[in-house]
C-alpha cells in the first residue's frame, strides 16, 4: 500500500517537474491588422480578425522558435465581396529576462500569406496572390497556470522595401 502512494507521489512530482521544463507547446491565437497606406496593404479586409494555431519549441530558457497558422475570411474595405487569407508566420523569440509574473520577448521571422478575393461585381475577376514579408514584434507571455500561458504580441511588417502594417495578437499556449 506504500509503494503504490509512493509512485503517485512520484508521478505527480515528475509531471509537474516535466510541465516546468517544456520545450514543446501548442495555444491558439486570434490577431488583427492594421495598414499604413492604400498601397502594399498587409490585408483588403475591412475588419481583418485571422484565428489560428501555433506550436512552439525551447531551444533554451532564452530563445525558443515558432510556425503559426491563421485563417480569416472577411468583407473587402472598398468593394463589395470577400478576402480570404491563410497565413503561415515563423519566427524566432528572444527573452532577455524573465520575471516572476511574465517573460518579455523580442522576435522576428517571415510570414507568408496567399489571398483570395471573391468580388460580387460579375464584371471583376477573383483573384488571388501570394506575399511573403518580414515581421518584427515585442511581446509578453503571462503564466496563468503551471504549464498555461496568456501571450500579447505587437508585430510590425515590412514587404523588404517598406514598412507595410503592424498586427496586434492574444493568445493561449498549452506546454506539452
Amino acid at each position: 500500500m506504500k509503494i503504490k502512494y509512493l509512485l503517485i507521489a512520484l508521478l505527480i512530482t515528475a509531471t509537474a517537474v516535466s510541465a516546468q521544463t517544456s520545450k514543446l507547446s501548442v495555444g491558439l491565437v486570434s490577431t488583427h491588422f492594421h495598414n499604413y497606406d492604400a498601397s502594399n496593404r498587409i490585408s483588403n479586409a475591412d475588419n481583418p480578425l485571422a484565428y489560428g494555431v501555433i506550436v512552439g519549441y525551447n531551444v533554451d530558457k532564452n530563445l525558443s522558435v515558432a510556425f503559426t497558422g491563421e485563417f480569416s475570411n472577411a468583407d473587402l474595405q472598398n468593394v463589395q465581396g470577400t478576402e480570404t487569407d491563410i497565413r503561415g508566420h515563423l519566427s524566432m523569440y528572444f527573452t532577455p529576462f524573465s520575471l516572476n509574473f511574465a517573460r518579455p520577448y523580442v522576435s522576428a521571422g517571415l510570414v507568408y500569406s496567399h489571398r483570395s478575393f471573391d468580388y460580387a461585381a460579375s464584371e471583376l475577376n477573383d483573384d488571388s496572390d501570394g506575399k511573403i514579408y518580414g515581421r518584427y514584434g515585442v511581446g509578453v507571455d503571462v503564466p496563468l497556470l503551471n504549464n498555461i500561458s496568456l501571450n500579447g504580441d505587437l508585430g510590425g511588417y515590412s514587404n523588404g522595401l517598406k514598412a507595410v502594417g503592424w498586427s496586434g495578437s492574444i493568445g493561449f499556449r498549452y506546454g506539452l
